[in-house]
């Protein structure tokens, strides 16, 4: 089905609304659950990462932190539902790169605005593994691409969406080493995993979390990262560099946002929890066994984050000529 305004803003009538006296008049925050909405479907990075952190995030609030699933439309939908939810502090979202940077850079007409939301710290960055089903055949990026070019067209790439991160990485390697492949688009690398698996795609970008078990297992078969350096996960893995493949270092980061209307107070609280939810030892050590690097960038920081990654993100979209779209009405 075709994602248009109309799905993220009907989206919006899901969302159970307070009145601004009601939540003004507390004298505490949290009183009850807060809710972290994901624009993936259950099983990929930012949904391994999200209820992960808001498991630490209720610790610290002493209130459960809900993750709620809302796939669909680039993550547009959930990340549009966090932008228009009463600015109470109940609603965050876990929009990560797409919400935040590439969205806006991707389309002309969003129903939100970077301005319309308040960062509340970062959980860290990722970066990607290219991904094959073992039956493909390739020992190593140069294999691949070397089948790609034998056959243009042919090999199918699982992703997550038009304009997706994985998407970008495609065309990004497609324009890096003149190869061409079929893509096939999910709701998620939740989804895209097992079909990869059962070999009806045969490879993709992906990352690390929700990866690395079924590379362990020989499910699947890892030829590169996107890192400037191996992981200590996968120490014989190359980086994209060491593979041949120059000029090639991705990574996700996975930020924390509420509407931008918040109270100071309540910008406060939620930063905080976030910040103690980065600083436990386990989600640390849980992480970088997959690739993920846990380090938190404070509110403040997250701007500057913003802009020079939307720079750099926007050289990439310029350079294989992804057009910046309309949202149909």
């Amino acid at each position: 089905m075709r994602f248009t305004r109309r799905h993220a803003l009907g989206a919006l009538a899901a969302l159970p609304l307070i009145s601004r006296p009601a939540w003004a008049q507390q004298n505490a925050f949290p009183t009850r659950p807060v809710r972290l909405l994901v624009g993936f479907a259950p099983g990929g990075l930012t949904d391994i990462a999200a209820r992960a952190l808001a498991d630490r995030m209720g610790k610290t609030l002493k209130q459960n932190v809900v993750v709620e699933n809302r796939p669909g439309g680039q993550a547009i939908i959930a990340t549009v539902a966090v932008a228009r939810a009463e600015p109470d502090g109940y609603t965050l979202g876990f929009a990560g790169t797409n919400g935040m940077i590439l969205n806006p850079l991707l389309y002309n007409n969003l129903p939100y605005q970077p301005s319309d939301f308040k960062q509340l710290g970062s959980m860290g960055k990722s970066p990607m593994l290219l991904i094959v089903h073992p039956d493909l055949g390739v020992k190593n990026v140069q294999e691949f691409i070397a089948l790609a070019k034998k056959k243009p067209g042919d090999i199918t790439s699982a992703h997550a969406g038009r304009g997706v991160i994985n998407h970008l990485a495609l065309l990004h390697f497609q324009s890096k080493t003149g190869t061409q492949f079929q893509d096939v688009p999910y709701k998620g690398s939740g989804p895209a995993l097992p079909d990869l698996m059962a070999g009806t795609v045969q490879s993709t970008f992906d990352f690390p979390t929700s990866a690395l078990p079924n590379i362990k297992s020989g499910k699947l078969q890892v030829l590169a990262v996107t890192a400037d350096k191996r992981l200590s996960s996968l120490p014989d893995v190359p980086t994209m560099k060491e593979a041949g493949v120059d000029g090639f270092e991705l990574y996700t980061r996975m930020m924390i946002s509420g509407p931008a209307a918040m109270p100071a107070d309540v910008v406060k609280t939620l930063e905080n929890a976030v910040r103690e939810g980065t600083r436990d030892p386990s989600l640390v050590q849980q992480f970088a066994d997959q690739g993920v690097a846990v380090e938190f960038t404070s509110s403040a920081d997250l701007d500057k984050v913003i802009a020079d990654e939307s720079a750099m993100w926007a050289q990439v979209i310029k350079a294989n000529g992804v057009p910046k779209t309309d949202l149909k009405a």
